[in-house]
């Protein structure tokens, strides 16, 4: 019997509204990946209620910090509002290769991160994009910690054992 491999499906980006009479959807990307979109490209929408759906790119431009997304099976407002909600996914395979000390926000999304010393500091749980360099949220109960991800504060990421090593920086 042979082995199935499976592409897992990774979410790039959220419909928070609808937008306009046609059916176009308005999109909030979470990160660069939703910006190379192609008209024809097959994205698969998950919906609140859990169901999903195969959607094909008719149309996307941004808008704003958001993306403006026609599919070709969504023709009115009213299918688009039924959308509101969804993630919108592609196929693991899609995204291009990273460099060796680059990563995506979703492989950072859940590692537990400890110091130089080996104190555990919590779970990264969110990512902030700012305009010189992101910054990683880490939570550990109600305790949260902002660390910057730069080189100097950033040692390891460990994605085999999901840890993520940061020196932080002393405060006075």
């Amino acid at each position: 019997m042979k082995a199935m491999i499976v592409d897992p499906s990774l979410p790039i980006g959220k419909v928070i509204k609808a937008h306009g009479l046609r059916g176009h959807l308005k999109v909030l990307p979470y990160g660069e990946t939703f910006s190379t979109l192609c008209v024809e490209e097959k994205i698969t929408a998950n919906l609140p209620d859990g169901s999903s759906l195969t959607l094909t790119v008719a149309e996307i431009r941004p808008h704003q910090k958001t993306f403006l997304l026609m599919s070709r099976e969504i023709a009115t407002v009213e299918e688009a509002h039924r959308l509101v909600g969804a993630e919108l996914c592609v196929p693991e395979s899609r995204l291009p290769p990273t460099d060796p000390d680059e990563f995506y926000w979703y492989q950072l999304i859940g590692l537990e991160v400890v110091n130089s010393e080996g104190e555990r500091l919590g779970i990264l749980e969110e990512i902030i994009e700012t305009g010189s360099n992101d910054v990683y949220v880490v939570r550990r109960g109600k305790e949260e910690i902002l660390i910057p991800a730069i080189e100097e504060v950033v040692r390891e990421v460990d994605l085999q054992r999901r840890l993520m090593t940061v020196d932080l920086p002393e405060t006075h």
